[in-house]
This record gives C-alpha cells, structure tokens and sequence, in this order.
C-alpha cells in the first residue's frame, strides 16, 4: 500500500507544473481553468472471521485387558519334609521352625486358641501332607525333658495323641501339640508320627488327649 500511494502523489505534481508554464506564453483570453482531481481511495478491508472451536471427538481409551494366569502347583513332594525311607507310604511331614510357625499361626486364626494355650504350657508343632488326601489324621509324639535339675539325663514325661480332620490330596495341614507341662520346665515335644486315615474316625475330631507318664 505504502508504494501505490506514492507513484500517485508524483503524477499529480507533474500535471501542476505544465499547466503553470502554458499560462505565460498566450494572451490573456479566458480559459477553462485545469481541473486537478485527485481521489485517494484507499480501502482496507480486514476480515476476521473466528471460527468456532472444532470439537475432537473423545478418544476412547481402550480397556487393558489382564489375564489371570493360573496359580501355579505347589512342588511335590513338599521342600524340607520328611517321609518313610522307601517312600512306600506318599505321607510327608516336617517340624517347623519357630519362626515358620509363627508366619504359619499369622495366617491361620482357627488356630488362635490353641497358641493361647502354648503361652503358658509346653506345645509341639507338625506339618502333615499326603499325596492322595487323608480322611483324618492322628499325631502321636512325646514330651521329654531332663530328669531334674540335678539329673540331666532324658526322661519321657507324657504322651500326645491328636486326632485332626480330612486333608485333600498334597494339601499341607499344620498341628498343634498341645500339653499340660509347664512351659518353664524346659521340655519340649519329640519322637512325633503321624497316620493317615481312610476309614470312620474312632472319637471326635478335632481332639487333644495328653497322659501324663506317671513316676514309677
């Protein structure tokens, strides 16, 4: 635009001057005077058209989809357990340590009352398993310590039977060896074997019996 107006400024300049010097050389007769027109027209025309915001269509998030993958088998025979030297039998167990009782009771509250009892009397502790399943178990074990302060020579104090309900087929099943002996006699649970049973139990399960060894 800035060029444009100046091209036309020029020309107009131009036209003054001949028209001057025409008038000094003819007599003075009436003449048209020079009609000089000039007509700038400058339009601008701006336009601002805002458009409205187009919308993106939401974008659908796609679902993550997570597949459960089966929990995987327990090994068998079960690490760290015990069973018959020719491995007729397909029984396991193992004597868990303190601190693997104590994840194992965390976990199980039907136990709860039981591990009250250990707080003030001499407890044992068994894990049983079968590869086929057992319809109930039974738990034989005794209770040994030393003769007396004096005598530290082993004696045999009591005797534990438990009786305990149905296991299905490689489940692990831990039981409590509850007795009666004072828990600061120092004796502890020993000599302990476990039977598996198919047919009808012989009492009430679950059941405790503790005999006392009486001296003879």
């Amino acid at each position: 635009m800035r060029i444009k107006l100046i091209a036309a400024l020029s020309t107009i300049f131009l036209s003054l001057s001949l028209t001057s010097t025409a008038a000094a050389t003819k007599s003075p007769t009436p003449t048209p005077k020079p009609t000089v027109s000039a007509k700038a027209s400058a339009s601008a025309k701006a336009t601002a058209t805002a458009k409205a915001p187009v919308k993106k269509a939401p974008v659908k998030k796609k679902k993550k989809v997570v597949k459960l993958s089966p929990s995987p088998s327990p090994k068998w025979p079960p690490v760290g357990f015990k069973t018959d030297a020719l491995g007729e039998t397909k029984l396991y167990l193992k004597v868990p340590s303190a601190k693997e009782l104590v994840g194992i009771l965390s976990a199980k509250s039907a136990l709860a009352s039981q591990v009250k009892a250990c707080t003030q009397f001499t407890c044992g502790a068994v894990q049983v398993a079968s590869e086929t399943g057992c319809r109930w178990w039974r738990v034989n074990a005794e209770v040994i310590g030393a003769t007396s302060a004096e005598n530290r020579s082993p004696k045999t104090f009591g005797k534990i039977v438990a009786d305990v309900t149905r296991s299905a087929a490689k489940q692990i099943v831990t039981i409590l060896l509850v007795t009666t002996e004072p828990i600061g006699a120092g004796h502890i649970v020993s000599n302990i074997n476990v039977d598996c049973n198919q047919g009808d139990p012989t009492g009430p399960i679950p059941n405790t019996d503790y005999q006392v060894i009486a001296d003879k």
